[in-house]
């Protein structure tokens, strides 16, 4: 009877390998390049995981527009890179609506620079490198009219 347990045991621990195909791959070969190929190719079967690639999003301001005295519209791009070592991504446009009771302090900007940093506050992880902001001299000139009087 021991004997027969044991060739049962031994027989299910070959059939069950604790090491997965994953884990094989990498101490074989060690080679991420291959591993990538390996993983679009489908050749191990591992079905859809996203094991070497990642997504990540951006936002980035394209356009700043005041439309009328309370309203400030927002146009940016959301980036979701699939695969951020090809630069493949997919692109989304949103547009944001900004009124008085909404964002106080972006109604509050005197000029360009301060606007930027209340813009900054309100979308954290937004990048602002290249912003155009249309309809804004005239108020900001404005502004500065009224202070120096």
């Amino acid at each position: 009877m021991k004997t027969l347990i044991c060739i049962a045991a031994c027989l299910f621990s070959f059939a069950c390998l604790g090491q997965t195909k994953l884990i094989s791959f990498r101490s074989h070969s060690g080679n991420n390049a291959n591993f990538r190929a390996t993983v679009e190719h489908n050749l191990f079967d591992i079905g859809n995981s996203n094991f070497g690639t990642s997504t990540q999003t951006i936002d980035k301001i394209d356009t700043v527009l005041l439309q009328t005295k309370n309203t400030i519209i927002v146009m940016r791009k959301r980036y979701d890179f699939v695969r951020p070592m090809n630069k493949e991504y997919n692109a989304k446009y949103y547009r944001d609506t900004l009124t008085r009771t909404k964002a106080m302090d972006v109604f509050k900007a005197d000029n360009t620079d301060s606007l930027k940093v209340k813009i900054r506050k309100m979308y954290k992880f937004a990048k602002l490198d290249s912003v155009l902001f249309i309809g804004f001299d005239k108020r900001f000139k404005q502004k500065a009219a009224k202070t120096n009087k």
